[in-house]
C-alpha cells in the first residue's frame, strides 16, 4: 500500500537524467481529456526531449512491464529539442501514422510499470505505478523531473505546471528586483515551519542539493538571486527570482524622454535551452514625461537573447532576436511598453545605411493604415551589460526599435497556426508563413536555389522536415506546383483557372505598391514574407527591413526618379504577374488611390516629423556611440533630405502615369439632381464616363461600349452613378514595368435615389 506522500512525491532511478529523453507526464485513466484520431478518450504518455540535439525514437520502446522491456517499438519518429511527444497507451497499436501513434499495450486504472527504453535496451526514464483516479494526470516537476506527483492540470503536449496543490509555497524576498545605489540586507521567507529554501548566486534553477539559505544576504554589487522551498511531503515549489543591479555614479544622472531596457548577462554567458543566451530584463519608461534609472522598472523579466540578421549581423551596433522566458526557460507571453503580450520581440538597431532611424516605423505605419497588418514597433534607449559588475555609462548601447517579430498570433500574423496532427484537409492548408531570403545555418529553403529562395518561417524547416510532417511538405509542394502551373499558362488570366486561384491580388499589389514607394534595394529577394492562410490564397507580408531604402546610404536608392532602385518587377513570380495588364492596372488603380490619403505629401511628410521628434532628444547620444555622420551635419538635415526623397520619388511615379480626372461642380456648386458636374483632366487626354457604375474600361484595356467620352458638362439625376477614368493611348511607363496601361484609376461618384 502506497503513503500518501509517495503518492504526491518520490524520486526516480538514477537512469532519469535531466539532460536527455524522459517520460514527463501521464494520464491511465482518461475519460473528458484528449482525445485521438478517432474521438476517442484514452490513457496517453508523454515525453519530452531535454536534451539539445534532436532524437530519432526509431527502435526506441515503451513497456508497461519490466520483464518484457521492448513491449512495444517506436517508428522512425523524430523529437526536437525541448519539444513534446503525446502518444496513446490505448493497446490499438498503431505505428504507420507517425503523428497518431498508440501503444499495444493499454495502461492500467491501478497504475502499471511504466518505462522508456533506448535501442540497446537501456532504461532511460520509468515511473512507479500510481492509482490516481480519472482524469487525472502524473508527472515530473519543471527544472528537477527526479521528482514527480500529481499534477493540478494536465497538460498534454506542453510544459508541467510548476505550481499549485501539491507544491511547496513560493519563496517571498524582501525586496523587489531593481536598481539600486546603497548596499541593503535581502531576506527570503516561505511561511510554513519546516520549509527549507535553497537558492543560487550564479544564476542556475536552484535545486535539492542547491545551498539552503540561513541569514539575510548583503547586497553590496549586481546580484542574480533565485530561490526555491522545499517542504517534506509536498513537491519542490516554484522558483523566484530577482535582479538587483548597481548604479555607476555615472548613470545617476541619466534622463531621457525614450522607454530605456537595461540588458543584463551577470556575466553569465551561457545558452538557455535552445533560445540563445540568458539575459535579465529591467524595462524603465517615462514618469511625468521622463524615464530615470534610479526608479523601479515596469517590467523585469528572464529572456533570451542572441545577435540576428544578415549584413546587419556584422555591424557595431548588432540587432539582437529576444525570447522571453519564465523560471523554467519556458516562453513567457508579456506586453512591453503597451504591444499586445508575446514572448517573441526584436531589437532593431539602426545603422549606418539609416541615419534618420525611422526607415523601418515609418514604413510598417503607412502599411497599417493601409489596412495590412505590419509589425509594432517602440523606440527605446538600450544599456547591455556583458560582464559582472554594475550598470555603468559605458555600457550604454544606443537607440533601439522594438519590433514585434513575425509570426503566426492572434496580434500579429492572424491565421491558425499548424500543429503536429494538422495532417489533413482543411487543416493542412494552413497556416504557413514563408519569405524569399538568403538561407540560414543549416537550411535547404523550399524551392531555393544556391543561397536564397523561399525560406520557411512557420512551421520553422527542422519542424516541417520532420517525419510525422511529411503531409505538410506535401501539400506545400503540391499547392505551388499548381500556382506556378497557373501563373505560366496560357490561362493565367483566367480567375477559376489562372493565378487568382491561389493568390490573393489585392493584398499582393498593396504589399507592392508600398515596397515601390520605399525604393527598398533588396524588395521581392531578400526580406519578402508571405504567408497561406488555412483553406486561403497566398498573401504577400508583412513588410520587413528597410534600412536600405528611402533615401538610404546604400546609393541604390539614391535616385528615387526611377523605378528600378530595387528588383521590384524581377524576383520569383512578379515578372509574370505583370505581364497580365489588368494586375498593373490595379496596380496604378491602387497607387493613385493612395495619393489622395496614405500617400499624400501632407500624411508622409506628417508621419516623418512625428517619428523624428520622438527621437530628437536621444540622436545625439546615439550619434556619438557608434559615430554616425549625417549627410548635411545634423539630425534635422537627414530629416529633410528623407522628405525630399520621398516627394521626388510620388512626383516621378506620379508623372509615369496617367493622372485621373477631377470632379468639378457646375455653377450651384451643389452635388444633387440637375446639377451640372465637369470632369477635369490633363490635356491632350480623353476622359470616357458611364453613368450606369460599370468600368469604362473593359478587362485586357479595352473601351467599353458603354462608355461615352467627355464633351460637356454632364447633368446628374436621381441615380446617377458616374464612373471615369482618364486615357491617353500615347502614354507609356518606361524603365519599370513589363507592360505600360494608358488609363488612369477610376473616379466614382453616386447621386442617389429619392
Amino acid at each position: 500500500m502506497l503513503c500518501l506522500g509517495c503518492l504526491l512525491m518520490s524520486e526516480v532511478q538514477a537512469a532519469d537524467l535531466a539532460s536527455t529523453i524522459h517520460i514527463s507526464e501521464f494520464m491511465s485513466d482518461n475519460r473528458q481529456g484528449l482525445r485521438d484520431e478517432n474521438g476517442e478518450a484514452g490513457p496517453w504518455i508523454e515525453l519530452h526531449n531535454a536534451s539539445r540535439a534532436s532524437i530519432n525514437l526509431n527502435g526506441w520502446s515503451l513497456t508497461d512491464t519490466a520483464t518484457n522491456l521492448t513491449k512495444w517499438r517506436f517508428p522512425g519518429v523524430v523529437l526536437l529539442p525541448d519539444k513534446y511527444l503525446v502518444l496513446f497507451a490505448s493497446g490499438k497499436n498503431r505505428t504507420n501514422d507517425l503523428a497518431h501513434l498508440h501503444t499495444s499495450f493499454r495502461l492500467g486504472k491501478q497504475g502499471d510499470y511504466l518505462a522508456l527504453v533506448d535501442p540497446r535496451t537501456n532504461v532511460v526514464s520509468e515511473l512507479p505505478p500510481v492509482p490516481l483516479g480519472a482524469d487525472v494526470s502524473y508527472g515530473r516537476v519543471p527544472g528537477e523531473p527526479q521528482f514527480h506527483g500529481r499534477m493540478p492540470q494536465p497538460t498534454p503536449g506542453r510544459p508541467n505546471p510548476g505550481s499549485g496543490t501539491g507544491f511547496s509555497p513560493e519563496v517571498r524576498f524582501s525586496s523587489p528586483g531593481g536598481t539600486f545605489t546603497t548596499p541593503f540586507a535581502l531576506r527570503l521567507s516561505a511561511g510554513p515551519t519546516g520549509a527549507v529554501i535553497r537558492y543560487t548566486l550564479d544564476g542556475t534553477l536552484p535545486f535539492s542539493r542547491s545551498p539552503v539559505y540561513a541569514q539575510p544576504f548583503q547586497i553590496t554589487n549586481t546580484a542574480w538571486v533565485r530561490a526555491r522551498c522545499y517542504l517534506p511531503g509536498l513537491l519542490p515549489g516554484p522558483p523566484h527570482s530577482e535582479g538587483y543591479i548597481k548604479l555607476a555614479s555615472d548613470v545617476l544622472g541619466f534622463s531621457s524622454s525614450l522607454p530605456v531596457l537595461v540588458m543584463d548577462t551577470f556575466g553569465i554567458n551561457s545558452p538557455v535551452s535552445t533560445h540563445g543566451s540568458f539575459v535579465h530584463l529591467s524595462l524603465f519608461e517615462p514618469v511625468n514625461g521622463r524615464t530615470s534609472l534610479t526608479n523601479p522598472p515596469l517590467l523585469r523579466t528572464r529572456a533570451a537573447f542572441h545577435v540576428r540578421g544578415s549584413t546587419t549581423s556584422t555591424l557595431p551596433q548588432a540587432p539582437f532576436a529576444l525570447k522571453l522566458l519564465d523560471e523554467f526557460n519556458e516562453e513567457a507571453r508579456l506586453p512591453l511598453l503597451g504591444l499586445p503580450a508575446d514572448p517573441d520581440w526584436i531589437l532593431y538597431a539602426p545603422n549606418v545605411y539609416d541615419p534618420v532611424m525611422i526607415h523601418n516605423p515609418f514604413i510598417f505605419e503607412l502599411s497599417r493604415a493601409m489596412g495590412r497588418y505590419s509589425p509594432r514597433t517602440k523606440f527605446i534607449e538600450v544599456y547591455l551589460v556583458q560582464t559582472s559588475g554594475g550598470l555603468k555609462k559605458t555600457n550604454y548601447h544606443g537607440i533601439y526599435i522594438l519590433i514585434e517579430k513575425i509570426k503566426a498570433a492572434k496580434h500579429r500574423v492572424n491565421i491558425d497556426r499548424l500543429g503536429p496532427d494538422d495532417l489533413q484537409p482543411p487543416n493542412v492548408t494552413g497556416g504557413y508563413i514563408m519569405k524569399f531570403d538568403r538561407l540560414g545555418p543549416g537550411e535547404n529553403g523550399f524551392e531555393a536555389r544556391d543561397d536564397s529562395g523561399i525560406v520557411y518561417v512557420e512551421p520553422k524547416e527542422q519542424t516541417i522536415m520532420l517525419p510525422q510532417r511529411s503531409p505538410q511538405r506535401e501539400y506545400l509542394r503540391s499547392f505551388f506546383d499548381q500556382f506556378n502551373r497557373a501563373l505560366h499558362s496560357s490561362e493565367r488570366k483566367d480567375p477559376i483557372k489562372g493565378y487568382r486561384a491561389f493568390l490573393d491580388v489585392d493584398a499582393a499589389i498593396d504589399f507592392h505598391v508600398l515596397e515601390v514607394l520605399s525604393g527598398n534595394v533588396d524588395a521581392m529577394v531578400l526580406s519578402t514574407f508571405f504567408y497561406k492562410p488555412r483553406n486561403g490564397k497566398i498573401i504577400f507580408g508583412p513588410h520587413w527591413d528597410f534600412d536600405r531604402a528611402l533615401g538610404s546610404t546604400d546609393h541604390r536608392d539614391e535616385n528615387p526618379r526611377r523605378w528600378n532602385t530595387g528588383p521590384f518587377f524581377g524576383g520569383e513570380w512578379w515578372p509574370w504577374l505583370f505581364r497580365d495588364a489588368d494586375f498593373w492596372q490595379l496596380w496604378v488603380d491602387r497607387w493613385q488611390e493612395l495619393r489622395e490619403a496614405q500617400f499624400s505629401f501632407k500624411n508622409m511628410n506628417a508621419l516623418v516629423d512625428r517619428l523624428c521628434n520622438e527621437l530628437r532628444e536621444a540622436q545625439p547620444r546615439e550619434y556619438a556611440r557608434w559615430y554616425l555622420q549625417p549627410r548635411g551635419g545634423s539630425f534635422q538635415t537627414e530629416i529633410n533630405h528623407m522628405k525630399r526623397w520621398l516627394s521626388n520619388r510620388v512626383d516621378f511615379i506620379d508623372s509615369e502615369l496617367v493622372q485621373p480626372p477631377r470632379l468639378e461642380l457646375g455653377p450651384n456648386g451643389r452635388f444633387q439632381a440637375g446639377s451640372l458636374v465637369g470632369l477635369a483632366a490633363p490635356k491632350n487626354v480623353t476622359v470616357y464616363y458611364t453613368l450606369d457604375g460599370s468600368d469604362p474600361r473593359l478587362p485586357g484595356g479595352k473601351v467599353s461600349k458603354n462608355a461615352l467620352p467627355l464633351t460637356n458638362a454632364i447633368r446628374l439625376e436621381n441615380g446617377t452613378r458616374i464612373t471615369a477614368r482618364a486615357y491617353d493611348p500615347a502614354h507609356r511607363q518606361t524603365g519599370g514595368p513589363p507592360l505600360s496601361t494608358p488609363w488612369s484609376r477610376p473616379l466614382r461618384q453616386s447621386l442617389p435615389l429619392h
